[in-house]
Order: structure tokens, then C-alpha cells, then sequence
């Protein structure tokens, strides 16, 4: 952690209905630890362009992409503000990033020098994200409990 970028508490955020929980987790966290929260949410570019051609953009001429990552970015942004009402702009910054979650999330936290990244899991099992950052993630991984999708 340096002075320019201090540290912080992510929310890792997906599209379902558990976002409330893990923003409100998020905001909680970083009150305790006085440091600001960060809700992000990684729009996964893999899932825009075809995986038809690993080489090529899948059929998409120059522009779609980036136009279908605009579109995915917007919609991902409207959907996650229309589920954290009530939760403060001032306790937390809402932040749409393009890549493949689990390593974007990971480069984030050492970008930011976050303490702490909160994402939700249900009980019964853990996604790859949720594996991948317990494993690389350069801090600590804390887990709302959430209901079963």
C-alpha cells in the first residue's frame, strides 16, 4: 500500500440478487477498517466475443465489440444500481472493468492495495472465482453466505 493509492475493501459483484448483501458486507467492512469500499463488478470479455475462433473476434467487424462491451458495461451498471438502493454513494464507489473476472479482480486488489475482498457464495459450493481468489488473491477473501441460485 503507498500514500497514492490507499488501501480499500472490494465488493466483487455479479449480475444476480445477491449484490445487495455483498455491497452492504462490502460498506460494513471498510467503515470497520476505515478505508473506502469499492464495488466492482467485471464485465467478462470472454462472454462478448464468439469463442467460435480463439483467433480471431469470433465474426464481429471492427467497432462491434467494443460497442457490445459498452452495452454490457451499461447494462451491468444499471442492473447493479437498481439493486443497491439505500446503500450510500458516499460509503462506496460503483466500478464497471472489462476482463476475465477472478484475474481482473485479483490485479484490482493489488492495483488498489485492497485489505479485504468480499464476494458471495452460496453454501453448497464455490465458484472458480471465489477458488481463484483464496488462492492468489494479495489479501484477505471474506465470504457472504448467500442463498442458492
Amino acid at each position: 500500500m503507498n500514500a497514492d493509492n490507499p488501501s480499500c475493501v472490494i465488493a466483487a459483484l455479479d449480475l444476480s440478487d445477491d449484490v445487495h448483501a455483498v455491497a452492504e458486507r462490502a460498506c460494513l467492512l471498510a467503515s470497520c477498517l476505515e478505508v473506502p469500499a469499492r464495488l466492482v463488478h467485471i464485465v467478462d470479455d470472454a462472454a462478448i466475443v464468439n469463442p467460435a475462433n480463439e483467433f480471431s473476434l469470433g465474426g464481429l467487424v471492427a467497432g462491434e465489440f467494443e460497442e457490445q462491451e459498452i452495452e454490457a458495461e451499461l447494462f451491468a451498471r444499471r442492473y447493479i444500481e437498481s439493486r443497491i438502493e439505500g446503500i450510500s454513494s458516499e460509503c462506496a464507489t460503483l466500478e464497471i472493468l472489462t476482463g476475465r473476472p477472478a484475474g481482473k479482480l485479483e490485479d484490482h486488489a493489488r492495483e488498489t492495495g485492497a485489505r479485504v475482498i468480499v464476494v458471495g457464495q452460496p453454501e453448497s459450493r464455490f465458484g472458480s472465482i471465489v477458488k481463484h481468489l483464496t488462492r492468489h488473491a494479495p489479501c484477505d477473501v471474506h465470504i457472504v453466505r448467500v442463498p442458492e441460485r
